[in-house]
């Protein structure tokens, strides 16, 4: 099933901004661009890059991208220059009900992690804007997954750990990791000072010297 026909359940406005969504993460292909604005067309959304969206061949997608942009724009669902806060809000909207459902014993756990994991890693990496906050997180997430994939420690602590990462990430910022850091800005590494000679044995040598 492709992207256009999973998202036709909603309103039409609905619709469009669940293609929004899709289309921020990169998961939406261009292609399937035409047809999601003809549908909108079809169920009274209008607007003037929409009806040219629609008109362009399903083949013909070099414009598309730009024009479903501009489309949203236009009805008011996303703001041109906020793509990239759309994606953030995206990824961790998808991870938050990840780890909800993970916590209530919803479906598959293995695949809850997963995507949390994908999706925490993708934010704590992003250039424009950054998430700094979610950094020391996403590497605890990235970790437990390992160590569940390759069987190390004791894979009940693992999930009790997973558990407590949920938590944390649905507690919201400043997002607490799980294992605790450890600051070295109070450890100095500073080189051993060289032996200073007693001045009395130094001018000692200094007169046997002389008298020699």
């Amino acid at each position: 099933m492709t992207a256009e026909r999973r998202i036709r359940t909603l309103n039409p406005m609905d619709e469009l901004s669940r293609a929004a969504d899709l289309f921020a993460l990169g998961e939406l292909p261009d292609r399937d661009l035409t047809m999601i604005a003809a549908e909108a067309l079809a169920r009274g959304l209008d607007s003037p890059a929409l009806i040219e969206l629609a008109c362009l061949h399903r083949d013909d997608d070099r414009e598309a991208s730009e024009l479903f942009r501009a489309a949203v724009n236009e009805l008011g669902l996303l703001d041109i220059a906020s793509w990239s806060e759309r994606e953030v809000s995206v990824r961790l909207g998808r991870a938050t009900r990840h780890a909800a459902a993970l916590l209530n014993d919803e479906g598959d756990p293995v695949e809850h992690l997963r995507v949390i994991d994908a999706e925490l890693f993708s934010l704590a990496n992003r250039f424009e804007p950054e998430v700094p906050e979610l950094v020391s997180l996403a590497d605890d997430f990235s970790q437990m997954s390992m160590c569940l994939e390759q069987g190390y420690s004791d894979a009940a602590q693992i999930w009790d750990d997973v558990r407590r990462g949920c938590r944390n990430l649905l507690a919201g910022s400043p997002y607490e990791p799980v294992y605790e850091r450890v600051d070295l800005s109070s450890y100095r590494a500073t080189a051993p000072e060289p032996p200073v000679r007693p001045k009395s044995t130094l001018r000692a040598r200094i007169a046997a010297l002389f008298r020699g």
